[in-house]
């Protein structure tokens, strides 16, 4: 992908893709991560999570059941993990994303543009939308400490960001942090949405570019 605003490769470098691979999957053991995908892949393929049993995801991580439930103890534990090896992904792409010799607009079309070639964003949108909400609760009472680090993260990551769109004149001085976030979260649940329903018909350049634009407008002076 280009990006809209210099015509150049939107996309990081091949180095900096590989840097926040990296710091993701540090985290986790190569047959944890194989169990996330397997069940990523799984959602991808239309599999609602109710209709998806442990075994489905061994198949479709490549190894035995058994094998499973020596790093799991249940299908919770590893949509839990999952969850969060995504989410992990996605903070690490919003710190690298938060380059100050970047414009304001340039951060977010790397950072949107990467979305849409992140199979784990794309298969969490999915997967989320299939819980049911007592299941959507024990995640989020099971995850609190990672949610937390994960909200730090965010929190440090957006205050440069923010801090440096104001400097540039890109963000009104008179919107605070939270107003902004606010408008960012909202964008990112509507890049979630363009994964489900609406890429296949605009495309997605067109969906993370219309979400730029809106933050864009929204926030500037």
């Amino acid at each position: 992908m280009t990006c809209l605003t210099t015509g150049k490769p939107c996309g990081r470098s091949m180095s900096e893709r590989m840097n926040w691979m990296a710091e993701t999957e540090k985290n986790y053991s190569p047959k944890e991560i194989a169990a996330f995908q397997g069940l990523f892949a799984l959602a991808k393929d239309g599999r609602q999570l109710s209709s998806i049993k442990v075994q489905d995801i061994a198949t479709a991580a490549g190894m035995g059941k058994g094998t499973l439930y020596e790093y799991f103890s249940s299908k919770e534990d590893i949509l839990s993990g999952a969850i969060f090896y995504a989410l992990d992904g996605v903070m690490n792409r919003f710190e690298q994303s938060a380059d100050e010799t970047l414009t304001f607009r340039q951060t977010l079309e790397h950072f949107f543009s990467e979305l849409d070639s992140d199979v784990p964003f794309a298969a969490l949108s999915m997967l989320v939308a299939s819980m049911a909400p007592d299941q959507r609760e024990k995640i989020r009472v099971r995850g609190q400490d990672n949610m937390k680090l994960l909200f730090s993260r965010m929190k440090q990551a957006e205050a440069r960001i923010f801090s440096a769109g104001r400097r540039r004149g890109e963000i009104d001085p008179g919107l605070d942090d939270g107003f902004c976030e606010y408008v960012i979260v909202s964008a990112l649940f509507g890049q979630a949405a363009a994964h489900m329903f609406a890429c296949q018909e605009c495309g997605h350049q067109l969906s993370w570019s219309r979400m730029v634009e809106m933050i864009c407008r929204t926030l500037r002076p």
